[in-house]
């Protein structure tokens, strides 16, 4: 049995693994821990010894080191963890001027979500 310096936490996140050409290889995250993770990568799938991975929905890139690779999985050792800048919402002219409008949906389908509404409110 493999005694870890940190417990790791079982996770199964959707990734994106950036080379240094901008290559961007889809992979899953398995478990990670402060200094580590384990990725789930196809075997034929060939990494550098070092490379960059991005969970996706999160606003973290970590730069990594390959520790190991058995099969489809991929152990790593994190280097560095940085934090991605939260892209800033673009107002333009058009929408600053446009009045607002609201679409009414089809008569059947709010007929529906009423009759959905009204049977959830009795109870």
């Amino acid at each position: 049995m493999i005694t870890r310096a940190e417990e790791r936490r079982e996770t199964n996140w959707i990734a994106m693994i950036r080379l240094a050409d901008g290559t961007e290889i889809p992979c899953t995250v398995k478990d990670v821990s402060k200094s580590g993770a384990r990725l789930g990568v196809p075997s034929k799938i060939q990494l550098p010894d070092q490379f960059k991975f991005k969970v996706l929905g999160r606003d973290f890139v970590c730069a990594v080191k390959v520790a190991w690779r058995r099969g489809e999985y991929v152990g790593v050792t994190i280097e560095q963890v940085g934090k991605l800048k939260q892209p800033a919402a673009k107002e333009t002219p058009a929408a600053k001027e446009a009045p607002e409008t609201t679409v009414s949906p089809p008569a059947e389908a709010s007929t529906t979500l009423q009759a959905r509404r009204s049977r959830f409110a009795e109870r």
